[in-house]
């Protein structure tokens, strides 16, 4: 977040404990939707699959 504004997303995918993929975007059309349901919900907190 920059200000109000998503900036950039990044995922990782996890396959057996390891990174097997990252995804990054910045494409301001695609945040614009990210940083409306930022506003419309809140963060959350940070999760993880390995609790």
């Amino acid at each position: 977040m920059l200000g109000d504004q998503v900036v950039g997303s990044v995922t990782f995918d996890i396959t057996h404990g390891r990174i097997a993929t990252v995804r990054g975007i910045a494409a301001p059309t695609r945040l614009a939707r990210l940083t409306e349901a930022w506003r419309r919900h809140g963060p959350d907190t940070p999760r993880s699959s390995r609790s």
